[in-house]
């Protein structure tokens, strides 16, 4: 059985309490099963400790690939509670972007020295593998995956799985390209953010007409243009990248902390109203923890 399940959904820290309940307060952790016992994760934020309680209940020995999108905390501050990576016989290889300065490895362990936290990621008992990847093609335990340099601070892969011949795409954080330089409200029309067309049409040539997009989608239009340059999307963006690209399941991702569970009510219904305007019947979610989609 293959399918996506969200662990954790939210951007930039995590906000538990009652008005994030039903989309849930974790940061980024995607499990992308692709047969009965193999799968891989997708980002390594707070999420991951509650993927890493329910593998232990499985009760059987953990070996999977973790990627990372990006190496800020949100998408790896969960890796020091990862119960699995704690135990003996567990193997893991994590993989993101290559960094020019500085390994792969040295980046994931600097936030569990000795000054930020009691056991160093060395002290972890379960194997650990590391690679860097680049915007290219590779095929990992059969599967093709291909990634794609996003648009956010510092170094950010996209990444494109193929499973059972369907494409499952998953971009944390990205920002869109305007046209002209300065912010958007430098732009002659406040209400609509112009992007530079070869940027897009690269995105939507990535994409191929997806069967599940997970993009960013953290802010509203408004919000976006006091935002400029933070490394995110507004969700008109993002509906309208997936009309485009022809997608037929757009899943909103990367909640922001200041949104409550009813805030991200309004922006996915405003988010169908822009795909319903185009005649699109593509189906538009926000993720949610626990939100389970099949790849059939």
């Amino acid at each position: 059985m293959a399918y996506v399940k969200f662990w954790g959904v939210r951007g930039s820290i995590p906000t538990p309490g009652p008005t994030t309940i039903r989309y849930g307060g974790n940061t980024p952790c995607v499990e992308l099963r692709y047969s009965d016992d193999q799968f891989f994760i997708l980002d390594a934020g707070s999420g991951i400790r509650e993927l890493g309680n329910w593998l232990l209940q499985q009760g059987k020995p953990v070996k999977s690939h973790i990627f990372i999108s990006h190496m800020h905390w949100d998408h790896i501050q969960g890796i020091p509670f990862f119960t699995p990576a704690y135990i003996p016989g567990n193997e893991f290889t994590f993989y993101g972007a290559h960094e020019a300065d500085k390994k792969l490895e040295d980046i994931l362990s600097d936030q569990m020295n000795i000054i930020n936290f009691p056991i160093e990621l060395a002290s972890m008992a379960a194997k650990f593998k590391f690679k860097s990847l680049f915007e290219d093609i590779y095929t990992i335990n059969n599967i093709k995956l291909e990634t794609f340099y996003l648009n956010h601070p510092g170094f950010a892969l996209g990444y494109k799985f193929k499973i059972n011949e369907k494409n499952i795409v998953y971009i944390s954080d990205n920002e869109p390209y305007p046209i002209q330089p300065g912010s958007p409200d430098s732009i002659e029309n406040p209400e609509q953010v112009l992007y530079v067309e070869d940027n897009n049409q690269r995105l939507i040539n990535y994409l191929d007409g997806a069967e599940i997009f997970i993009h960013d989608a953290q802010y509203t239009p408004n919000e976006y243009k006091t935002k400029y340059q933070w490394g995110h999307s507004p969700y008109d963006y993002t509906v309208n990248i997936a009309l485009q690209a022809q997608i037929k399941n757009l899943i909103l991702f990367h909640h922001d902390p200041t949104h409550d569970d009813d805030f991200i009510d309004q922006m996915v219904e405003s988010a169908k109203r822009i795909s319903w305007q185009h005649g699109s019947n593509m189906t538009i979610i926000a993720a949610r923890e626990g939100l389970q989609l099949e790849i059939s």
